[in-house]
This record gives C-alpha cells, structure tokens and sequence, in this order.
C-alpha cells in the first residue's frame, strides 16, 4: 500500500511537473510585432495597424517620429489589444513620418519592421460617416471645462474646477474621473497636502539662478483666516509639454483679496497622478511682507515692492487675479498663458518651453495695458466682468474667448468672442471693437454700455428643437474651450446652466465653422456626431439648394438679455422660399454662394453671413437643414432650422 502511494506521488509530481513545464513554455512566448500598415493618411493624422504578441507585455503600441528607427522614447499610442489599430493625430502637414510596432516588458523592448509615410498637403474636405447619434450622449458636470485631446489613449479630456474631470471617445459619451495629487511621500495626496512643497525651487534668470520656495496653499491662506482649499482649486487647464515630455495642469489656487497663484503640476499620464512643480504667476502681494514670499523681487530686480502696486484706488482696478490659466502653443512653438478674472483684466506671459513655468528673460513695458510682472493686458480691466480667457489658433486667426457676467443662472454669463492675427493681440470684435477697456463698463445684460463689445455667439436660449426646452432651457453658458480638433472639426466646450435647474450645470459641446469673413459661428444643436468638417463648407454644398426651401424656426441672439428676470432668446417662425424671399415673422432673403456651404440671409436690416448644414434635430435621429450666421456690423448671430417630421 506504502508502495502505490509512493507510485502515485511520483506520479502526480510528474504531472505537475510537466503541467509546470508547459506553463512555462506558455508564458515565455517570444515578442513578436507584425510590421505595420498605414491607411487614412490625411494632412494632420493617419490610422496604423498591427499585431503584438508575446508574455509579459506590459505596453504595446506603435511609435513615431520624423527620423528614422523610432523608438518608445518618441512619440507613442499604446493600445490595450494585440490587434492593434491606431491613430496617429496631430501630425504635421506634408510630412514624411517613420513608424514602427513596438512591445515592451519589464526588461526589453522589441520592434517592428520600419516603414514610412506622407501626410497630405491639405485636410480633406470629405465628410465623416455620422456613427454616433443622440443616444449616445452621457450627461457629466464638469464647471469651468477645459478640453485636451490625448493621442495615447483616442480620447478627449475636460478638467474642471473642484477636481472635476471627464473623458470621452466622441465627445458625448462622457465617463467621470479624478486625477489624484501626488507628494513625495505619496501618489494620492489630500488636497491639503497637495501644494506646499514645489519640485522646482530654483529659476533662472539672465543665467543666474535663484532659490524660490512657494507655498501656494499659505499664501492664499493669507486673504482669510478660515481658508480651505477644497473649494478653491479652479478653472485648470492641461497641456501636453513637448519638450519636458509631460502632462502640464495649470491650476488656480484661489484666496480672498486677491492671495491667489496659478501652479503648474505635471505627470506621466493624462490622467495623473500630477505633482506641484512651482508657481508661473501670483497675485495680491501689496507689502514688502508679502512680496517677499513671491518671485516679484527676482522678475523685478527690486529688493521691496514698487510703489505701483498699491494703487490710491484699488488694487483689482489695475492688476489682475492670478487665476483662469489659458496656455498655448503659437504657430511657431511658442508657449504662452492667458490669465486673469474681472479685476485688472486678462494678462499674458511668455513661458519656456523647456520647465513649462514663465519665461524669466522675457521682459515686458510699463504702461498702461503692460507690466513687468503680470505681462501684457489684452482684454478687460478697470473692473469690468470678463474672465476664463481660451485661445485657439482656428483658420488664419488666434480667437481669444472671454466669459462676461456673473456666473449663477440669473446674473448674465455669456461667452464674447475677438480675434487677432498674433497670440498676444491686438484682439478686436467683428466691428473693430479693442478687447481692451479704458474705463470700468457695463459689459452685459439690459444696462450694457460698452457698445457690445465682443461676438455674441450665443446666449440664453429655451424653446428650441425638441430638447432644449422649458426647464432644460440654457442659460448662463460659459468657461468654455475650443478645440479645432485632428478630426477636421472645431469644438465649442462649455458648462451651461438651465432655466428651471437651480445652479446645477451640464457639459456641453456645439460644432464651430467659419464663414466667409473668417469669424466663427456655432451651431444650433448639440454636437451629436455631425460628419461634416470645417474645410468641407467652403468646398462643397452640404444641403442641396432643392431640400432649402420651406418652414424654419429663427433664433436671434440679441444683446442685452434681462438675465436677472431669466429672459432667453426664443425662436419665430419663417419660411425660405424657393425664390431667395424670407417670409413670415421676419421678411428678407437669402442666397447660398455657389459651390460650398455658405449662406447670407437678410433679415430685420442685417446682413447675417454663416453657413447651411444637416443637422441632428435632438433627442431624434432625424437630421434637418441648419444654418447659424453672424451679422459682423452688429456682432449678433442668429441660428435656424428646417421643421421636419421626427415620429
């Protein structure tokens, strides 16, 4: 009996044995990467496609660059399946791009076959099959959205203020997240902790270096005695550093009294952990107490505070609140940040691209719309409302959008919009109008009397399709972003509140176009996966001049909005006809020009100029012929749409 039980433990640790050696055999599998193959090359993005197989692979994906034998060090889009089909986005025009697979473990990386291709001279103009539809769209709360765009991962990204953030494939179907802070002793800091202790804690400027240790949390802790930080992280913005090879968030840490700082924090992933790095810019400091805990006296070459900054009248109508970071790159790789919140207005500051932080070399005027210190004004001041700053390059031009009013449903927000043909302006409105002030100004609502500064691309607005209606109207839209995406589409990203829903607030997204003055207009529903691109209204007719003609609902998006009573804009009814006549409420014409999208319609002696495209009438699947125009005498828009059957 000893025997055969001795006889069947050899036996089953033979088994295990082999059944060890097979397991063994199975996860020591080779790295192999098929070689690559490119398709939908267009001018800024290309789809590649591989497989990678092999064991312990901790990443997979392709890399890229424009010199030969990439590698994991350049750029890169992982993918989570071995079948891997990727795009590259954001490449640049015309340009010859080196590609290879790749896959890594914890000890090796192996690669694929190098092959090669061209992006195309120009963005095609062909539109997108619509693959999402209105019941895709995943409702998120994100204030203050500031929208980016990671290749790595295929998916677009709002950060907001209070940690809020959200990601999406398609810009509808939103998921919620939070980024976690990260300290030295920690990859999921509390907030408390989170700002004390900068990475960076010496800058350089004119080749010397000087130590500087800020601490962000104390010094907006100076403008009240009770302070807490959780509700006073705001309005960040994320960019991806080129040279540093970082995530870089720019975040508000606001105090009372002007004790705020707007911090740079950096991580390996979009989604975090990031860490403070050191400040870029701070506001408040008004003693020589104060001035030396800030980097004014390195910036300033000054031992004690100028006399400038603490102004007879009031340090708000002169200098700005350091939050509502907006940063940049320009068309020639140059990286800047708009700032500021009412007060003294929006300032500017040129940052070095290798540390992400400002430029301490650069040096700026001392007049009335420059500083030494907080950089160039470029809009506002005295006072007036204006804040959230976002710049995007778009079609010839860097749009500077600023948010007016107070933020709550009934105190006026709305986005103005102005544009320049240099990042640092001058940025003026559709009439010429300078986003600079010279006096405080009413800047919203029915008591405005600083001429309708700026576009008003849209404001409150209910009544309108089948969705934005009665308590769902919008209202109080604003701190957007603006993205003129890898896709071929520009994307307007905002919170918006609404008529009859107390002060809670939605993600929303509008696609943009340009009409045929260069200036932008939004379009009258919800982005719900329109296929149309920005080149393609110049290039092509959208909604054959036969489907035109008949009954449309008219929106015009006047200035002077009471917002305290919660007035909106609400539509009228008129037809086009088939003759160029517009008949109903409103009596004028209009034409399509011959060839693309664009269209101009007279009405109420304006002359409104936009474009005509197919539409989704949300919450339906049923797409209608409209057009959004801008009469840029006025800065006033006006939005339409074709009533179609939905049911």
């Amino acid at each position: 009996m000893k025997y055969i039980s001795k006889l069947l433990a050899l036996f089953a640790i033979g088994m295990m044995a082999t059944a060890c050696s097979n397991d063994i055999e199975e996860v020591n599998n080779p790295l192999v990467i098929t070689n690559p193959s490119v398709s939908a090359i267009n001018a800024t993005s290309a789809v590649v496609s591989a497989t990678a197989t092999g064991s312990h692979i901790t990443y997979r994906g392709v890399c890229y660059s424009t010199s030969p034998s990439p590698t994991v060090d350049d750029s890169k889009v992982y993918s989570t399946s071995k079948d891997m089909v990727l795009t590259l986005s954001g490449l640049a025009k015309n340009t010859t791009y080196y590609v290879r697979g790749f896959a890594q473990t914890m000890n090796s990386v192996a690669y694929s076959q190098e092959i090669s291709f061209t992006t195309l001279a120009n963005a095609s103009d062909e539109d997108d099959a619509q693959i999402y539809w209105p019941s895709d769209l995943k409702r998120v709360s994100v204030h203050d959205p500031s929208v980016v765009w990671d290749s790595s991962t295929s998916s677009y990204y709002v950060f907001g203020s209070h940690r809020a953030a959200a990601k999406a494939t398609n810009l509808m179907s939103w998921e919620a997240f939070t980024a976690p802070w990260a300290t030295a002793s920690s990859n999921n800091a509390d907030n408390v902790d989170a700002f004390t202790t900068p990475q960076v804690t010496k800058v350089t400027k004119g080749g010397t270096a000087h130590d500087f240790n800020f601490d962000a949390l104390a010094w907006s802790a100076r403008g009240n005695a009770g302070y807490n930080v959780d509700g006073n992280m705001w309005a960040p913005d994320v960019i991806y550093n080129k040279k540093m090879n970082k995530w870089c968030m720019y975040l508000s840490i606001n105090g009372d009294n002007w004790y705020s700082s707007i911090i740079m924090l950096t991580a390996d992933h979009i989604t975090g952990p990031y860490r403070y790095q050191a400040p870029v810019v701070i506001s408040g400091a008004r003693n020589n107490d104060a001035f030396a805990s800030t980097d004014m006296g390195i910036v300033l070459g000054e031992e004690s505070l100028p006399a400038r900054y603490t102004p007879s009248d009031n340090y708000g109508n002169h200098w700005p609140n350091a939050i509502d970071p907006c940063v940049f790159y320009d068309e020639d790789g140059k990286l800047w940040m708009s700032y500021g919140s009412w007060s003294g207005g929006i300032f500017m500051l040129e940052l070095d691209e290798e540390t992400g932080l400002r430029d301490y070399d650069v040096t700026y005027a001392t007049n009335d719309t420059s500083d030494p210190y907080f950089g160039k004004k470029i809009s506002g001041g005295y006072y007036a409302s204006g804040e959230a700053s976002y710049i995007e390059y778009i079609g010839g031009y860097y749009f500077l959008f600023v948010t007016n009013g107070g933020l709550s449903a009934a105190e006026g927000y709305q986005m103005r919009v102005f544009r320049s043909q240099n990042p640092d302006g001058p940025y003026v409105d559709s009439k010429g109008s300078t986003a600079l002030l010279d006096q405080r100004y009413m800047n919203y609502g029915p008591t405005e009397n600083d001429g309708n500064r700026g576009v008003n691309i849209f404001g409150a607005y209910s009544d309108w399709g089948y969705q934005t209606v009665g308590a769902w109207g919008e209202r109080a839209q604003g701190h957007n972003s603006i993205i003129a995406a890898d896709d071929g589409r520009t994307y307007l990203v905002y919170h918006s509140r609404f008529q009859e829903q107390g002060e809670g607030h939605q993600v929303r997204v509008h696609q943009v176009f340009q009409n045929e003055e260069g200036w932008l207009v939004a379009c009258p529903f919800e982005y719900t996966g329109e296929g149309v691109k920005s080149a393609g209204v110049g290039a092509a007719q959208k909604v054959p001049t036969a489907n035109i003609p008949g009954d449309y609902k008219l929106l015009i998006h006047n200035y002077g909005l009471d917002h305290a009573a919660k007035a909106y804009a609400a539509p009228v009814d008129i037809t086009l006809n088939a003759d160029g006549t517009i008949s109903g409420a409103q009596t004028g014409t209009w034409t399509m020009k011959s060839g693309t999208s664009y269209i101009t319609i007279n009405v109420g002696g304006k002359v409104y100029k936009g474009v005509m495209v197919p539409q989704t009438l949300e919450p339906y699947s049923v797409q209608t012929p409209s057009f959004t125009a801008l009469d840029s005498s006025t800065g006033v828009t006006i939005w339409g749409y074709k009533n179609v059957a939905v049911e």
